[in-house]
């Protein structure tokens, strides 16, 4: 889809619409949506960057409509993640290259990418669809997660050009990737029928658990952590969207049979009853926690 949309989240009800000539004229996918953290500063406040399958990246203020700023990239930009503060942000796509921009300025300030020599892997071969920032900037400043096609997690120091440790296995095909903070623990979610939702230890890089599957199997495009007991996760097959319990590891709630493949998914993360958007074909879905 061309036109970013964004709605009110009690209601649904429409409140945007942002698009361009550009945009209209290229006809291509939004890869992915990024809010621009609003510690940066009042003059970044309110901005949501867009990056689309034909490299262009559009920072847009969706109350007025207006492309604020356009870049240009000469690849496939799939993926990108801002700074905790906001100062920079990372691209991904394909060629495999991640290129940090200064979010003032708009330059790109880094290109990481591996290392020539062919008996380490420490940077990615094929392309990149997820790209996140550890959201603790204290421990962790300046680093960065990405996975792809590989079938590997890279960890980038944001000062070193090449990656300094890696996860193999986990097969990313889109946001398929999240950081929880509290416990450091790294969520993945594969496009493959076996281990398509783990966890792993962002210390150690070691894999702590496999998540079973639910009865109707889901090859995994996005998955999140839902506050501290819940991890979402949605993706094709059958069409499939399932929010987990992370003590019990069992479906608590899920939508099935949807009209597309369930390729994106976010939460409000705060709030006693968090809401959780998904978006399969041309449909959002806005889901809440009902009961006890």
């Amino acid at each position: 889809m061309d036109v970013v949309q964004i709605f009110q989240a009690h209601d649904g009800s429409a409140l945007y619409h942002l698009t361009d000539q550009e945009v209209r004229d290229a006809h291509l996918p939004c890869t992915s949506l990024t809010f621009i953290p609003t510690d940066h500063g009042q003059k970044f406040e309110h901005l949501l960057m867009a990056t689309y399958a034909n490299g262009v990246l559009k920072f847009w203020h969706p109350s007025t409509g207006s492309c604020l700023h356009t870049i240009h990239e000469n690849r496939q930009t799939l993926a990108a993640s801002f700074s905790p503060h906001g100062d920079v942000f990372v691209t991904g796509g394909a060629p495999a290259q991640l290129h940090m921009y200064d979010a003032a300025t708009k330059k790109m300030v880094r290109t990481f990418e591996p290392s020539p020599d062919k008996t380490v892997m420490d940077g990615h071969m094929l392309r990149v669809f997820s790209v996140l920032y550890h959201p603790n900037a204290v421990a962790y400043p300046g680093v960065f997660l990405s996975g792809g096609w590989d079938d590997t997690i890279q960890f980038w120091d944001s000062r070193v050009k090449h990656s300094v440790r890696k996860i193999f296995g986990p097969h990313i095909c889109g946001e398929g990737l999240d950081i929880d903070p509290e416990h450091n623990h790294v969520l993945t979610g594969s496009w493959r029928k076996d281990s398509a939702l783990q966890v792993w230890d962002f210390t150690s890089t070691e894999k702590i658990k496999d998540i079973p599957p639910d009865f109707n199997s889901c090859l995994v495009y996005c998955c999140q952590w839902l506050g501290r007991s819940c991890i979402t996760a949605g993706g094709s097959d059958h069409n499939m969207a399932r929010i987990v319990d992370r003590g019990t590891l069992q479906t608590t709630g899920r939508l099935v049979d949807l009209p597309g493949g369930v390729y994106c998914s976010d939460n409000s993360r705060h709030g006693n009853v968090p809401k959780v958007a998904i978006g399969a074909a041309n449909m959002v879905y806005i889901v809440e926690k009902t009961g006890g």
